[in-house]
């Protein structure tokens, strides 16, 4: 499993040391069984796949441009707030309640905008779950893969601030990871076809055993009705 950066130091300190304080009593309490713990440099495996720096400088250059249409239009609406105060005095009433109406509906329009660029399910979400969160799973699954592959017990994101208060790098897989991710098709598709060879080989030998199997019963059921027969006769002839 791993465990993300969700939660910080300083405001649960005390639930790294429960977790901490867990794991010990856990390990303690399986002596006779070994566990193999490692952990993972999210950010560093990342950094490595150079189509997610494409993907993430594209998603930063978008994020930037979407701010910069926000400050012209915070700063379009003090201009106007500005002149609106600088020129009230000499208004009518009805002209007054015009402005402030006008005033008011460019506000919306600006919490129409930010919430389209950057609201829950606004622009920067579709585009981070476009182009980057891709990657994330990419590693994620990668890690399942190798954690698997290598029968890790658990597996931590060295990011995390729960229990990583010291880290050895003789239990870091990034790398293993890395590589994991980076082998080529060719490499991906012969590992598939051996794969499928293993798994039809399993499969040819169990029908194989199915129709031994089969076989010696119908064997041994002949002979079974042939031995009726005869001790039938025998007592006929008796």
């Amino acid at each position: 499993m791993i465990i993300s950066r969700y939660i910080s130091k300083p405001k649960h300190f005390f639930v790294t040391i429960f977790v901490f304080t867990v794991l010990t009593v856990t390990a303690q309490q399986r002596e006779q069984s070994v566990q193999r713990i490692g952990f993972v440099d999210m950010e560093y495996i990342l950094e490595q796949i150079p189509s997610y720096a494409q993907a993430q400088s594209k998603l930063d250059s978008e994020t930037t441009l979407w701010k910069r249409n926000l400050d012209k239009m915070y700063l379009k609406l003090e201009t106007m707030k500005k002149e609106f105060l600088n020129e009230k005095p000499l208004l009518t009433e009805d002209l007054i309640r015009e402005r402030e109406t006008e005033i008011e509906l460019y506000e919306r329009e600006i919490l129409t905008t930010e919430n389209t660029y950057f609201g829950v399910e606004g622009k920067l979400y579709d585009l981070r779950k476009k182009l980057v969160t891709p990657y994330q799973d990419l590693v994620f699954n990668a890690v399942q893969v190798v954690a698997k592959l290598r029968k890790f017990d658990m597996i931590f994101e060295k990011s995390s601030s729960i229990v990583m208060l010291y880290t050895n790098n003789n239990y870091d897989i990034s790398d293993l990871v890395l590589k994991y991710i980076q082998k080529s098709e060719k490499e991906i598709k012969e590992e598939e076809a051996a794969l499928k060879r293993e798994e039809a080989r399993k499969a040819r030998e169990a029908r194989i055993a199915e129709q031994r199997k089969k076989r010696e019963e119908a064997l041994k059921k002949r002979r079974e009705e042939r031995q009726k027969r005869l001790n039938k006769k025998n007592d006929e002839t008796n």
